[in-house]
């Protein structure tokens, strides 16, 4: 079964370069703008990992990850933060419940599909295809 995330940034060039590649590497990718709406995309789809930009207009990634934390089924997504403000990612994150980790931007491919996979290790499906 593909694996579903969940990109939010305000940059649409970032979040659409970030949905490309991943899509390419074999997940399924949703897109949002900020806070809110990615609030309404987790309720349409099941997410399995959320890639969270910290500083957006709106709600931000310090207020999203704070409503995650009250909402019941939707409280251990791991999140990838990318962000441009390291510590304030860092602390936001803080003694959470879930599985996290922060990559300063810019993030060269590698290092996100490395932070992907630490996050999202291969679906159960994926583990047992056979290789050729």
């Amino acid at each position: 079964m593909t694996q579903t995330i969940l990109i939010i940034d305000d940059f649409a060039s970032v979040r659409l370069y970030h949905m490309s590649f991943l899509t390419r590497k074999g997940y399924r990718c949703i897109g949002a703008n900020d806070g809110a709406e990615a609030l309404a995309r987790l309720h349409e789809s099941p997410i399995d990992l959320i890639l969270l930009d910290m500083v957006m207009p709106g709600m931000d990634g310090e207020a999203f990850i704070a409503h995650l934390d009250r909402e019941a089924g939707h409280h251990r997504i791991p999140i990838l933060a990318i962000t441009s403000e390291a510590s304030l990612a860092q602390a936001s994150l803080g003694e959470g419940r879930r599985a996290m980790r922060v990559l300063s931007k810019p993030v060269m491919p590698e290092t996100l599909l490395w932070g992907v996979q630490q996050l999202l290790p291969p679906s159960v499906v994926e583990a047992d295809a056979p290789t050729h």
